[in-house]
């Protein structure tokens, strides 16, 4: 099939093109049809938090209807039964005369040890083609996959990266990519004050809940200094009933069910799960007779000898990766060891340093949740901080940015 410089014809081959998570070791000849791209961009500034990583928007027209697919083809479509439904389909495919797309590139800088080269296309129909080459071993001769498609789009693109480059040489770039860019690609940031001001309402989905008296507590003691691991005391002795009862304060504020639970029975309810053999009720990793719950040196062995590793002890609401609440039980002893191994203070010092257990409350991605938390375990006078504070309270102050 003969190609042009299209839109059509350049969805067709990002969307033909095998898509790998890892590197694969590359062919000779997709190396090849990458060096003209590589050699066009070359003087192209790299992003700025990517020294290793440069990319261009390039225009593409979206050609003629003959460009698209045939009117047999199209058949298949349920509502294309005339050449006029056709050609409405093909404009509502294809409703502006041409196409964007951002073209970016990648490489390993040259002192690099790994040898590397990536290249991605991505267009309104968020496809994106991914070049993934690890060049570490060279090239092969014949690759198990088809590099065909991949090929023939980076000679078709060529030209428009070089007319962009040119127009960045001229200095129209930028003016021409504000003025015409299609809104669907703007992206950034805006202060949340500026929401508020063009949606109110758009401030309680913010709260989630959150009541305004329960702010200005945060708000308070965050101001004051009072979230602060120097000041705020410690627990010389702890039991796993101590953290179960941690927990319930913070479930109780977050309005959790607790009706007939004790401690450790909403931690089950509740938790992750994952316990590292806290329970007695994991498995694999996590599996293990369990602890007496009342038991400070039962704790003390658990906590300072877990090394299991893969558990979520202290995930005491459940999310993503980033999406749930810690409740973390801390102990100088871990903090106090690393610094005197890596010479930040001596062994002298760190005997003189508090010593004991503390909670940390870290969820800024569920900060209602966390607030709450954080406040339940502050006001039953249980020393507590919590992380990312200044970050939290800068979304009910609405002084931070939103993504737009």
């Amino acid at each position: 099939m003969e190609f042009k410089l299209v839109a059509p014809d350049v969805n067709r081959l990002v969307g033909s093109f095998e898509r790998f998570t890892n590197p694969e070791k590359s062919g000779r000849a997709l190396m090849e049809a990458l060096d003209p791209l590589f050699k066009a961009m070359a003087d192209l500034a790299p992003h700025e938090k990517n020294d290793e990583a440069k990319g261009i928007w390039i225009i593409v027209p979206r050609g003629c209807i003959s460009d698209w697919s045939s009117y047999e083809d199209a058949q298949e479509y349920d509502d294309v039964e005339t050449e006029d439904e056709y050609e409405q389909l093909w404009l509502d495919e294809y409703p502006d005369e041409n196409e964007w797309y951002y073209v970016s590139i990648s490489e390993n800088n040259p002192d690099s040890r790994l040898k590397f080269r990536g290249l991605s296309i991505t267009g309104r129909r968020e496809h994106n083609l991914i070049i993934n080459a690890d060049l570490n071993d060279g090239v092969r001769e014949e690759t198990w996959y088809r590099e065909e498609p991949a090929i023939e789009l980076c000679k078709l693109i060529l030209p428009a990266v070089e007319k962009s480059m040119g127009m960045l040489r001229a200095g129209t770039y930028n003016k021409h990519v504000s003025n015409h860019l299609p809104y669907h690609f703007r992206t950034g940031v805006i202060r949340r004050s500026v929401v508020y001001a063009h949606e109110p309402e758009y401030q309680d989905n913010v709260k989630d809940g959150l009541k305004d008296e329960e702010i200005d507590h945060f708000k308070m003691l965050i101001t004051s200094g009072a979230n602060n691991e120097e000041i705020i005391g410690r627990l010389s002795s702890f039991t796993a009933n101590d953290f179960f009862r941690a927990c319930c304060l913070g479930y109780k504020a977050c309005g959790y069910d607790l009706t007939n639970l004790s401690p450790s029975r909403a931690y089950l309810k509740y938790a992750d799960g994952r316990d590292e053999g806290l329970t007695g009720t994991g498995h694999g990793l996590n599996e293990g007779p369990g602890i007496d719950f009342d038991d400070p040196s039962a704790w003390d062995a658990w906590y300072f000898d877990r090394d299991r590793g893969g558990g979520h002890p202290w995930e005491v609401v459940p999310g993503g990766n980033s999406t749930h609440v810690d409740l973390y039980v801390m102990h100088d002893r871990h903090n106090l060891e690393w610094k005197v191994k890596t010479g930040e203070m001596t062994q002298a010092e760190a005997d003189k340093h508090s010593n004991g257990y503390y909670f940390l409350v870290r969820g800024k991605h569920r900060p209602m949740e966390s607030i709450r938390f954080y406040l339940a375990i502050h006001d039953a006078g249980l020393p507590v901080v919590i992380k990312d504070a200044e970050e939290i309270l800068a979304r009910y102050d609405a002084t931070d940015y939103v993504g737009i």
